[in-house]
């Protein structure tokens, strides 16, 4: 019974992402573990989507995140994989009255490389790629307007990483910041007096948009798994007219990481190459 549920939660986590970047190492000296993180998220955020209303909303957030990440076995250079799903709920900041709800799905692609600065700190630094999808959607009585939006982007990525012990606990504390430079990006438009207008594709960087993602984690080390405890922040920013949208959010981080899913029969008489810990 307990293999065949293992067998069923891999089996889900496999199909959440594009595995096709991870080779398998069964015939190799070398063995790179697939590192994953499953987060919970909780917090708040705000936004305004001007073709919407002119006022803030704020409210509760929540946000499902998975982590994989593995190293090259030929080089430094590690591969991240993030899936995000956020739901957003919140009344107008002035009054709290009103309605507004934001929905966001994101995935993300990184490589990097890195540096030992010491045995126990090392810094990561490279480039992601990530593809955003959303509804923001207010509700007033029977009319109840709505924008698509979807966003794709290029920019830096980079992580400090840390192991110290707390006691006899080892812990590996986590600072990732991500910072996109060039996007493409649009919106459909369904109003309160407009069946629906397509916004077209804009292209632009800093100067129409900014986007940010902040995440610092510390993952508590119990054998081979980790408890992960933290704080992730989103800012995304359209500020082309009439495409003038805002939102930051700010969520507490609960989860579990490690080695969930092995590719390899056997471990022994191998190199391990991890792509986070160092173990």
């Amino acid at each position: 019974m307990k293999r065949s549920f293992k067998k069923l939660v891999s089996g889900a986590l496999l199909l959440t992402l594009p595995m096709v970047t991870f080779a398998k190492s069964d015939n190799d000296s070398t063995y790179c573990p697939l590192f994953t993180a499953v987060e919970l998220n909780l917090g708040g955020a705000a936004w305004i989507e001007k073709p919407l209303s002119y006022f803030t909303f704020d409210g509760p957030s929540f946000s499902i995140n998975v982590e994989m990440m593995r190293a090259s076995k030929e080089s430094k250079w590690v591969r991240q994989h993030q899936l995000r799903y956020s739901y957003n709920t919140g009344d107008m900041a002035i009054s709290g009255k009103g309605g507004s709800n934001v929905q966001l799905g994101n995935y993300t692609f990184g490589m990097m490389t890195y540096s030992k600065v010491t045995p126990d700190f090392r810094l990561y630094y490279g480039y992601d790629i990530n593809v955003m999808g959303g509804i923001v959607k207010n509700a007033h009585g029977g009319n109840n307007p709505l924008t698509i939006k979807s966003d794709i982007s290029a920019g830096f990525t980079g992580m400090a990483v840390y192991d110290f012990n707390l006691g006899n606990l080892p812990v590996t504390a986590r600072y990732q910041m991500a910072l996109p430079v060039f996007s493409a990006f649009s919106q459909l438009d369904q109003g309160y007096f407009t069946k629906g207008i397509f916004d077209g594709f804009r292209v632009g960087s800093w100067g129409s948009r900014f986007n940010m993602r902040n995440r610092l984690h510390f993952d508590l080390h119990f054998d081979s798994w980790a408890l992960r405890l933290g704080y992730n922040n989103d800012i995304l920013t359209y500020y082309a007219t009439p495409n003038h949208f805002q939102y930051v959010s700010h969520h507490f981080v609960v989860g579990f990481t490690g080695d969930l899913i092995s590719w390899s029969k056997s471990k022994k008489n191998k190199n391990i190459k991890t792509a986070l810990y160092n173990y």
